[in-house]
């Protein structure tokens, strides 16, 4: 586990994910069933096109509910703080020892081996927290977080300033884990190869010699 010290939305940030599979999408590579998903090679075509082009392909910023997920973020990592009588740290970007695989929890829980995962969402999306629990909602995000980060849980936090709040706590699943892991391999493998594939299509080569003689015709001056 390696992490890097950025702090999450920025740009720092963007770039030291991009092209990376993170946990806020492994259900696109492994449903909450454990069966592998059928948007795993699309969501590598997406990966690819980041990594070779270098930069973030699509912003969320303005979104109406990612917006309301960061505004009342501080808020509810208080109310948890206090509730559980803890305290927390921010994160920046965490990656697994080979650099691959990515994961960015909200904060970590000081004192013991465990992340928080805020939600702040609509409110009648929370009211159906209230009433039917989480689900399987964010598994294979929270999941991935304790394997990315070698956690030994991780606490969902709904929280919306005019309603109850919702702690779920989920423990490692090692069973969920290994499927994971082994379904990541196979997707990095196969994001690689589709890399791969597009770098060596004779495109880049053929651009790079054209702008290498227009510079070579037209030197700045």
């Amino acid at each position: 586990m390696k992490e890097i010290q950025v702090e999450q939305g920025t740009p720092e940030w963007l770039t030291a994910r991009l092209g990376m599979p993170t946990a806020s999408n492994f259900d696109k590579i492994l449903t909450p069933g454990g069966k592998l998903s059928a948007s795993a090679r699309k969501y590598a075509y997406y990966l690819a096109a980041e990594a070779i082009l270098k930069r973030q392909l699509e912003s969320v910023d303005n979104l109406e509910w990612v917006a309301h997920g960061k505004f009342y973020e501080p808020d509810a990592v208080k109310n948890y703080e206090f509730v559980q009588d803890v305290q927390t740290r921010k994160v920046g970007f965490i990656t697994t020892d080979n650099g691959l695989i990515g994961a960015s929890p909200d904060r970590l829980i000081i004192g013991a081996n465990g992340g928080l995962e805020i939600k702040c969402p609509a409110p009648q999306t929370l009211v159906g927290y209230i009433a039917d629990g989480f689900g399987d909602a964010y598994k294979c995000q929270v999941m991935g977080q304790m394997y990315v980060c070698e956690l030994d849980f991780v606490d969902r936090y709904g929280y919306h300033p005019e309603l109850p709040p919702v702690l779920q706590r989920t423990v490692r699943d090692e069973v969920f884990i290994k499927l994971l892991a082994d379904a990541l391999t196979q997707f990095c493998d196969d994001l690689a190869e589709v890399i791969r594939k597009v770098k060596t299509s004779g495109f880049f080569e053929e651009r790079a010699a054209i702008v290498t003689a227009q510079d070579d015709a037209y030197p700045h001056g």
